[in-house]
């Protein structure tokens, strides 16, 4: 047994006389490091050749010896390497965590006169286009270590041999999601799969991402297409796993998923194992620092640096010019740019020189019931209700909205687009959207509106018909980050060049124009706050008591009513406000105060991982009081009956939902996210950061007290301040003056 690090450790498996064989060969043990200098990640070296370990595998006797208790973190260890003829070294590394790796043991070996070389080791060319990119990150993310250390780390994760595991006899499954790359949305990873085992019941599946983090996988859910392929399996039918776990994670490193197996009779199995590179496609990323050529080259010499201690080949100039043009073009393209001055669109800055009733065809990217469809029906019909003016409108999918938009007046044409977005290359997405264009008729349409950045091949398709557009952004993540899990590399400058094609693009807030900053095209970008229809609210609330209300839906008139409204899913963060809501039953117990019923509603769920996630996650929790209710058409009634609405959300351009709620006089407590500050100061509600479940839980607990103490200060504030800067009458004929000036533009 030796120390390092504070860790202890002992090699229990390992060749005789460290003489490697031919072929691979396993070493394995334990190493102990306390929680507080955790070991994140294990690795072996032979000579130059790296192999990644499995850590944090079960022990039980030695954790109950050094911990005293069961893990996590568990000591286990196990890795696979091949030695190759004539190696000299082995040596084992720990990473700590702060991310430093630290040499656990050394030893010279031997290998037989029969070992082989080891695989061929790709190219600095090869990789380096996406190398950089993520370097700039990493050394945003730890500027405590050097440039030099940071490019070995990432090299040598590349020329990694990685250890996988799947699932054993008895054991029967596979890992869907992650694989070599995993997905983060919103500080988390997505896990899905199927498991089974053939003689008894798995009774428990966790999984671990972090040493000292270990999440429990709701398992059984319905899996129907298992019965075909495996007809022997016992309950067959329900299978599948879902969950997700919490991810810190460095940028551009690879991580290490387990997942561990229960069974009835106490046995704990490890069944899978991935090591896959996590790629933020929702939510906050590491961000890269201001662009720079001489961060630039100081970021490709060290990684040109690192692989040459590596023993890599650079892969000959033209193909080494190429890649560093593209890893040029990424960090372009993403690097953030000096905020612009923003000021808000008024009558006075407008150049409105369209005066005629307009043709209008407006394009939204669905008919669900959700922010930014609900928001282009009240646009279309407002302008649809100006003399003269006809307003039509194309989606690409077919929803629930749709009647609400024949309602209005707005005849409604649904569209198939998914020829254009499905295609890998340009020209195949140009003549895809000819086709897509021949079907439509362009005839004495005036001006195109795109409603979210999801729509920008609306832009494309007003430019094959050379009619003038208008691009509405809702969103406030980056093109390439956003559209990642949705469309080809090949096709992430045409949504850019819609930005530029657009005669004008508006922001509904200032935070998402400085996202999108760079692409702005002879000053063609627009500031314009979203609106509210306060009379409308007004109007209902008169006609509607929460008593009457809570007695339709089935709430009790006594209880205090927290509602969550939203689409019901990972963006809006409803699994933290499930987490908050444990923590405040935590802190109320401990007050010991009696308090009336409380209600904890979710409004807005549809079908999905999310859904059952949030429901197992529930049930796990053992809460009570907590209601999920399916999307409806209209959420007004549940503004009513609520006594304080509640946002979680990770990512919020300029949320409809916090308007309505200011609208209603509700409470509100809400994370303090993208364009929130620019609707509610810290005096109109009580703002905290996404993703902490304690703060949320902590205003929420605030949030309570001040309503049962019959404090309505911050609603009020909130009310007088939505009421008068977004009140409809007021922002809409500033978007029809911006939709006129957009017509007249060519």
């Amino acid at each position: 047994m030796q120390a390092s690090a504070s860790w202890q450790f002992e090699l229990e498996i390992h060749p005789p006389a460290w003489c490697f064989p031919a072929g691979p060969t396993w070493i394995a043990g334990w190493i102990f490091a306390p929680p507080e200098n955790s070991l994140g990640d294990l690795r072996g070296w032979i000579d130059h050749h790296l192999f990644y370990g499995l850590h944090g595998l079960p022990r039980p006797e030695i954790e109950a010896r050094q911990l005293h208790r069961a893990g996590p973190p568990y000591c286990g260890f196990s890795l696979l390497v091949k030695a190759p003829l004539g190696a000299r070294t082995f040596r084992l590394e720990g990473r700590d965590a702060a991310g430093r790796w630290h040499e656990i043991f050394s030893t010279a070996i031997t290998t037989a006169p029969d070992a082989t070389a080891n695989n061929p080791r790709p190219t600095l060319a090869a990789m380096i286009a996406e190398k950089i990119p993520a370097l700039l990150r990493l050394q945003v993310h730890r500027p405590t270590i050097s440039l030099a250390t940071l490019a070995d780390d990432m090299i040598a994760a590349t020329i990694a041999e990685p250890l996988n595991t799947l699932p054993n006899p008895p054991f029967c499954g596979a890992l869907e999601e992650p694989c070599a790359e995993g997905w983060i949305r919103y500080g988390r990873l997505g896990i899905t799969g199927w498991l089974a085992h053939r003689s008894q019941r798995i009774s428990r599946l966790t999984t671990m991402v972090e040493p000292l983090q270990e999440h429990r996988l709701p398992h059984g859910l319905p899996r129907l297409d298992i019965n075909s392929v495996f007809p022997d399996l016992p309950d067959r039918e329900n299978l599948a796993f879902v969950g997700h776990a919490d991810l810190s994670f460095a940028p551009g490193l690879p991580v290490l998923l387990k997942i561990f197996a229960e069974l009835d009779n106490g046995e704990k199995h490890l069944v899978f194992a991935q090591r896959f590179l996590p790629q933020v496609i929702l939510g906050a990323a590491p961000p890269l620092p201001r662009l720079s050529q001489r961060t630039f080259t100081a970021a490709a010499w060290a990684l040109d640096r690192a692989a040459r201690r590596h023993g890599l080949k650079r892969g000959g100039l033209p193909a080494l010019g190429a890649a560093l043009k593209t890893a040029w073009q990424t960090y372009a393209a993403e690097a953030p740019v000096a905020p612009p001055s923003i000021r808000p669109v008024s009558v006075t800055t407008l150049a409105t020189r369209a005066t005629k009733p307009l043709n209008v065809v407006v394009i939204t990217h669905n008919l669900n019931p959700e922010g930014a469809p609900w928001f282009i029906l009240e646009y279309a019909h407002y302008l649809a209700r100006q003399f003269g003016w006809q307003v039509r409108v194309i989606s690409p999918v077919d929803g629930p909205l749709r009647q609400n938009f024949i309602a209005a007046g707005l005849p409604v044409e649904v569209i198939d687009i998914e020829p254009a977005l499905t295609t890998k290359t340009v020209p195949a997405f140009e003549a895809a959207l000819v086709a897509v264009a021949a079907q439509l008729n362009w005839r004495d349409i005036d001006l195109v509106v795109a409603n979210t950045m999801v729509s920008f091949w609306g832009i494309h398709l007003a430019r094959l018909a050379q009619k003038p557009a208008l691009l509405y952004i809702h969103e406030s993540a980056s093109v390439r980050r956003f559209f990642a899990p949705r469309l080809a590399p090949a096709l992430m400058p045409m949504v850019e060049a819609a930005f530029a094609q657009a005669n004008r693009v508006i922001f509904i807030a200032a935070a998402s124009r400085v996202v999108f900053a760079r692409l702005e095209h002879k000053n063609n970008f627009r500031y314009l706050p979203s609106w509210i229809d306060v009379t409308g609210i007004q109007q209902f609330a008169a006609a509607h008591t929460p008593t009457a209300l809570r007695e339709q839906y089935g709430y009790p008139r006594e209880a205090i009513i927290f509602a969550n409204i939203g689409s019901v899913c990972e963006r809006k963060g409803q699994h933290v406000f499930i987490q908050a809501i444990a923590q405040l039953q935590i802190l109320l117990a401990a007050t010991g105060q009696p308090l009336p019923p409380l209600q904890f509603l979710m409004v807005g769920a549809r079908p999905g991982n999310y859904l059952e996630a949030l429901r197992h996650e529930i049930l796990r929790l053992g809460l009570n009081g907590v209601t999920i209710v399916a999307e409806v058409p209209g959420t007004y009634a549940f503004y009513r009956l609520a006594d304080i609405f509640v946002c979680s959300s990770f990512e919020e351009a300029f949320p409809r939902v916090l308007l309505e709620a200011a609208a209603f006089s509700r409470p509100i407590v809400s994370t303090n996210v993208n364009g929130i500050p620019e609707m509610l100061a810290p005096e109109d509600a009580w703002l905290v950061p996404p993703g902490d479940a304690a703060a949320l839980a902590q205003a929420m607990h605030a949030a309570l007290r001040a309503h049962l103490a019959g404090d309505q200060t911050r609603a009020a504030r909130a009310y007088a301040t939505v009421t008068t800067r977004f009140a409809a009458e007021n922002s809409l004929p500033l978007h029809l003056a911006v939709a006129q000036e957009a017509a007249s533009l060519t």
